[in-house]
């Protein structure tokens, strides 16, 4: 399954970050920008696997969680620039 993006019409907030930054948020899983999977889950999952997503301990790839790191996690990029 896709991400599916939080999209504000006609935002009223000053400074919104989704609006006004570009935040991805996805609105089925709740994960966003750095603890993003590279599928996603189908489920609310951002306070259960947030923090392991984003440190690259796991990703949901295929309809299952695996043992890796998700692309848009900073670990990624960590391991990717030694």
């Amino acid at each position: 399954m896709k991400h599916q993006w939080e999209e504000h019409e006609n935002c009223q907030k000053l400074h919104c970050p989704i609006c006004d930054g570009g935040l991805s948020v996805c609105k089925v899983c709740g994960l966003i920008e750095g603890s993003l999977t590279t599928d996603c889950p189908g489920y609310p999952c951002w306070a259960e696997k947030n923090e392991a997503i984003y440190q690259g301990k796991i990703d949901f790839v295929n309809g299952q969680w695996v043992e890796q790191s998700s692309p848009h996690s900073p670990a990624y990029y960590q391991t990717t620039r030694s």
